[in-house]
């Protein structure tokens, strides 16, 4: 039994991070298909109501919008299975490559009133790249309590020192860590 909830825990992390590429993937094809259907619908609309010249002048910044639409949709499906054989490789296989973990809080409150709130996971990586997860606070939270079992040689947690460390190079903020 003792096993079977060390093996659990293991792969919790792994299994926040698969939903968070998942929905991440979702919002990606349901924004590609609607700005798709919306200049479609728009085009064909104005077709009807406006005159031709019109019609063209509007058709530039609808095309526009349309393969904006097209380029998330594609990027939603195709690049979902490199994104994640990627990160779960490096979790899984190459743990040491992680060098700093830490996340990021956007709020906007124009006189008070929440308009925006979303967070990024950042895990950045020896070779000075980095993978942003964008993801629920409370999940982030309790997917970097697990991550810190998986990625012992990681820091965790922003500081101004440790970005500057990571500038001058990545290996200083594990060795940060240490010290």
């Amino acid at each position: 039994m003792k096993q079977q909830d060390t093996k659990s825990i293991q792969f919790a992390d792994i299994v926040i991070v698969k939903s968070a590429l998942k929905r991440d993937r979702n919002l990606k094809v349901c924004i590609g298909l609607c700005l798709i259907l919306i200049s479609i619908g728009l085009l064909i609309a104005l077709n009807r109501v406006f005159p031709t010249k019109t019609v063209y002048a509007l058709s530039v910044f609808l095309l526009l919008t349309g393969f904006t639409g097209l380029y998330f949709f594609l990027q939603g499906l195709f690049r979902y299975d490199t994104q994640c054989n990627y990160l779960l490789k490096l979790l899984i296989q190459q743990p040491d490559e992680v060098v700093w973990v830490y996340y990021r809080k956007v709020e906007s409150n124009p006189f008070g009133i929440q308009l925006l709130k979303f967070t990024t996971l950042f895990i950045c990586l020896r070779n000075r790249d980095f993978i942003a997860l964008p993801m629920p606070e409370k999940q982030i939270r309790q997917l970097m309590d697990l991550l810190k079992l998986r990625l012992t040689a990681a820091a965790f947690g922003y500081s101004i020192q440790r970005a500057q460390l990571y500038d001058i190079s990545p290996d200083l903020v594990s060795s940060e860590k240490d010290s």
